[in-house]
């Protein structure tokens, strides 16, 4: 019995073709991948506009000085809390103005501080009441 030597040239040829190629391949191929889903998976930066925003809305939802400053504790420690379950350190802090009257104007000051492993977000701004903030 006779093996064909065309066959066995043919089967080494072709192995080596695609030995060649695929090596080819691997080197040509990028070392580094840049993976940005990271970016996508960080949410620090829209749980802090979040907060701002909300901060807002409770400020322009107030009925009147005494619902400010109990709508403001109560979201004040809502925020915290979420804050801690998702691993950042949330500093919100505010001082309201004495209101001198039952429903006369007053004006409510924010700073704002969002710390994560990642990120350092920081804010301060200034309310009236019952103007409102700018939303």
């Amino acid at each position: 019995m006779r093996i064909s030597n065309k066959g066995q040239f043919f089967i080494i040829t072709t192995f080596i073709i695609v030995s060649i190629l695929y090596l080819m391949s691997r080197w040509m191929e990028p070392t580094n991948i840049i993976d940005t889903s990271e970016i996508v998976t960080r949410d620090e930066v829209f749980t802090f506009n979040n907060i701002v925003e909300k901060v807002t809305y409770t400020i322009n939802g107030s009925k009147d000085c005494e619902d400010l400053n109990y709508a403001l504790q109560e979201y004040k420690a809502f925020a915290e809390d979420y804050a801690l379950s998702k691993g950042y350190n949330l500093d919100l802090n505010y001082t309201v103005a004495p209101c001198p009257q039952p429903n006369t104007p007053t004006t409510v000051a924010f700073n704002i501080t969002l710390t994560s492993p990642n990120s350092f977000l920081k804010a301060e701004f200034s309310c009236g009441w019952p103007a409102g903030c700018p939303i």
